[in-house]
């Protein structure tokens, strides 16, 4: 056992006494009366779950990859409001959020410009910076599942996919309406209001969603407006699918990114269809077009917007191609794609890239092993050809289930990275691309249909991994972009799921290390300061008509000391829907998600919705 792993389990008599409080919390329910009402989380195997990772198969990723799946029930029963904040309570995953309206993703320690974010298949990473990754222009009532693939996936993407990718799942029509409001601390006001209607074959739904805060602290106010409208129906023999969203943030962005009191303005338009259509047996065509424009305005002293300022205006223009075919065990899917980003920027001048892919995969099951293997080749205007493979591979022996998978991956720097410029950051325009190579290993071992267990151990080699960093000389020195050369993260992830007297319990535990060849001298802002402990603990459990959901999490970063986190949600059946209490960081605990920026105290949030899905 190493110094770090006994400093990780050496903890201090308040730590223990705060472990004995959340244990004894989560396991309370054990001894409640039954109720069959309420099971949240029963612990069956994904296959039949749609997963993003592959182009193949829906079920393939939850077979041979590490996946979580955040599926309706389980975002409805916790006090989250944002695709971010439900992140911030999955596994591996670090959402480093500075208040509601902005935050940063992280996977099993990557940097948050290395997670490709999806909608519904559809890439949405921002080119100009992971910052604005967030900015999804989907309300949460309006998502239907929010599916997490831990480690690379830019052998079916593309770029960005180095530490994993997230793809957020929207509702289809279903003719009802729904309705949510909120109030609680920090003078938070929260609605939203939803629902779909069939006319003829055409399917329609919708959604918006409107919040306002005064900040957990001075200059973290915030606005946003969510509008999101989805539209299925036959077209010429196949389905047509398009999607129109919306999004407008205005928040005070005080140290986010410099120590000034700042603001932001953020305005997301995006837009997609695709069409499938079946040309013969086991034979699909599927085409799709995308299009994402994000505009930003940013001050970096709120009582002195002249004295800096930027205006950034980007587009992101996708169009693609998908064949599939399948033949009893084997399926082949094979296609291309070709992508323009632009960007019109007061500080970064105007940019654009072009790019096109080719890409193709293949999967072969013979009894109880399936094999799953692709390519992809990118071409980029400004740094040429690259290739990124993936292997991965599954063996039943019932009830266990061995996996393993091999990829690697790429990453262009953003125009942030290499471009932007003010008092106290500065980019690089000799940045040179990453590359990565990660290996997983697992096993799934289902003992019943109610208790299962996963482990896996991973193993991702980055080169020229791309940083923000400054000299240890002092803090008025300007962060600045540069290479690491070599860096080697390592990790163990545990999972145990059970549904036990009608209480669904999780408990998952991640161990990262991190070696790397970086300079001495220099503070990391981002990329090597991944978090090296995690451990989550869920429960859920009816109570009569009551139901409770209470989550714990510690963490504890690179160089950081560690911290425990708790939120509940307590809910009552109402006449027409459910009246609810959030409590959320339970336990005041006083921490930063990032470096200078304190995160939110304890808050309690009231609230009443219809059209609830349990």
């Amino acid at each position: 056992m190493t110094a770090g792993d006994l400093e990780w389990w050496s903890v201090d008599h308040a730590l223990k006494l705060r472990c004995a409080v959340v244990v004894g919390m989560l396991t309370a329910g054990l001894t409640l009366d039954p109720t069959d009402a309420y099971l949240q989380e029963v612990p069956i195997p994904l296959d039949t779950v749609t997963a993003v990772g592959t182009r193949l198969s829906p079920g393939l990723p939850t077979q041979t990859r590490a996946v979580e799946v955040l599926g309706r029930d389980w975002i409805e029963a916790r006090p989250v409001r944002t695709v971010a904040q439900a992140l911030q309570w999955a596994f591996a995953v670090d959402a480093m959020s500075r208040s509601p309206a902005q935050a940063d993703i992280s996977i099993r320690g990557s940097t948050f410009e290395q997670v490709l974010v999806l909608i519904d298949g559809n890439p949405m990473s921002d080119a100009q910076t992971g910052h604005f990754d967030m900015d999804l222009a989907i309300p949460l009532d309006q998502v239907e599942r929010i599916e997490i693939l831990r480690g690379p996936a830019s052998a079916s993407y593309g770029t960005d996919a180095m530490g994993g990718a997230i793809n957020v799942v929207t509702k289809s029509a279903v003719q009802s309406i729904a309705v949510r409001l909120e109030g609680g601390s920090f003078g938070t006001v929260t609605g939203s209001l939803g629902g779909g209607i069939g006319v003829g074959k055409t399917r329609l739904a919708g959604g918006a969603a409107f919040s306002r805060s005064d900040g957990h602290r001075p200059g973290t106010d915030y606005r946003v407006s969510q509008l999101h409208l989805k539209a299925e129906t036959p077209l010429v023999g196949g389905a047509l699918t398009a999607q129109l969203g919306q999004s407008w943030k205005h928040f005070g962005a005080a140290d986010f990114y410099a120590p000034f009191a700042s603001y932001e303005e953020t305005r997301t338009t995006r837009f997609a269809a695709s069409w499938r259509r079946e040309l013969a047996p086991g034979l699909d065509l599927v085409p799709r077009v995308s299009v994402r424009r994000h505009k930003d305005y940013f001050v970096l002293d709120r009582q002195d917007p002249a004295s800096y300022a930027n205006a950034h205006s980007g587009s992101q223009i996708g169009v693609e191609t998908v064949i599939r075919y399948r033949s009893g065990g084997i399926k082949l899917a094979a296609g291309g794609s070709m992508a323009r980003d632009a960007l019109e920027s007061s500080n970064l001048g105007n940019r654009f890239e072009e790019r096109w892919a080719l890409f193709a995969e293949a999967v072969a099951g013979w009894g109880s092993f399936t094999l799953n293997t692709g390519v992809r080749g990118d071409h980029y205007q400004s740094y040429g050809f690259v290739a990124s493979p993936s292997l991965s591979a599954a063996y039943w022996i019932h009830p266990l289930r061995l996996r393993g998978s091999f990829g690697g991956s790429y990453r262009a720097p953003t125009w942030t990275e290499l471009y932007y410029v003010d008092p106290y950051n500065r980019g690089r325009q000799d940045l040179r691309p990453e590359r990565g190579w990660t290996t997983e290993l697992g096993a799934d071992l289902w003992v019943t249909d109610q208790v299962s267990f996963a482990l896996t151990v991973f193993n991702r080699r980055s080169v020229d991994l791309i940083d923000w960093a400054r000299s240890e000389a002092g803090d008025e020195t300007a962060w600045e972009t540069r290479n690491v050369e070599r860096a080697t993260f390592r990790g163990l992830e545990a999972e145990v799921k059970a549904l036990v007297a009608q209480t669904s319990v999780s408990i998952q535990g991640a161990v990262t290390n991190l070696v790397t060849d970086h300079a001495a001298g220099f503070v990391s802002k981002y990329a090597l300061r991944p978090m090296v402990r995690d451990l989550v603990a869920k429960a859920g459990r009816g109570m009569g008509p009551i139901t409770a959901d209470l989550s714990a999490r510690y963490r504890r970063r690179q160089g950081d000391t560690g911290h425990w986190l708790l939120d509940l949600r307590v809910a009552l059946p109402a006449r027409v829907g459910e009246v609810y209490l959030d409590l959320t960081n339970g336990l005041g605990t006083e921490y930063e998600e990032v470096p200078g920026v304190p995160a939110a105290g304890r808050a309690v949030v009231v609230g009443f919705r219809t059209g609830r899905s349990r």
